[in-house]
């Protein structure tokens, strides 16, 4: 046999040999891409590579400081960098393998007037009182946004330990405001906006809490917020 032939030969034995995970290092692994996170993210559920092997998949962190695994899922805890390897164990024929990729966890940015609290933006302790009206809580309207950042601020903000506020409805914040329940709140008297639409898709209404009238806005004015949960 000549060299051509032998080099030949053992080239396509290790082909095999690796699609069978006979080789020491396991059959090569698919993608398993780096990851990007913001502290106060949900936990969030990895996804195996491709393998030829049919063994199990088993998942961890470098820097239990920064995200913890438990089986697939991920649980992010603080801003920085941490590797998440991919170990597939021995299963016949098939030798254990591993692969890794970066995750990086960036620190939540707060915009005023939010307040950056242990990962999590949250709104102020401020001395305007809440109101509960027909099963609805309401925070105190004492900031003035445009409304994309008053959307954001009641989506994505812990209002009193708790997620899930919104912005309220033309009816719902014009009902509030009519209702003599603000009298004495410490709430602002302006317009504050709310989650309805105007005519044009730049608009959106907003409420003047004095009085009750709603008037549309273009979205890039300033309005007090007051945000809202069942």
């Amino acid at each position: 046999m000549t060299i051509k032939r032998i080099l030949a030969f053992a080239a396509s034995c290790a082909l095999l040999l690796a699609a069978c995970g006979g080789s020491n290092d396991g059959v090569e692994l698919g993608a398993f891409p780096a990851l990007s996170k913001t502290e106060g993210d949900a936990p969030f559920e990895l996804t195996a590579p491709s393998s030829a092997s049919p063994a199990a998949f088993s998942f961890s962190s470098s820097d239990s400081r920064v995200a913890t695994v438990a089986g697939q899922m991920v649980t992010v805890l603080a801003a920085g960098t941490t590797t998440i390897t991919a170990r597939q164990g021995e299963l016949g024929s098939y030798n254990p393998t591993s692969t890794s990729a970066v995750l990086t966890v960036k620190k939540r940015e707060c915009t005023l007037p939010l307040v950056y609290d242990n990962g999590q933006c949250i709104a102020p302790v401020g001395t305007a009182s809440y109101v509960t009206r027909e099963q609805l809580t309401w925070m105190p309207a004492t900031v003035a946004l445009t409304w994309a950042e008053a959307d954001a601020y009641c989506k994505n903000t812990k209002i009193q330990g708790t997620n899930g506020w919104k912005l309220p409805t033309q009816f719902d914040l014009a009902a509030l405001a009519t209702s003599g329940m603000l009298t004495q709140k410490g709430w602002a008297a302006g317009d504050a906006w709310t989650a309805t639409a105007g005519s044009t898709a730049d608009s959106h209404f907003a409420v003047n809490l004095a009085s009750g009238a709603s008037n549309a806005f273009p979205k890039e004015n300033k309005a007090y917020v007051t945000c809202v949960r069942p």
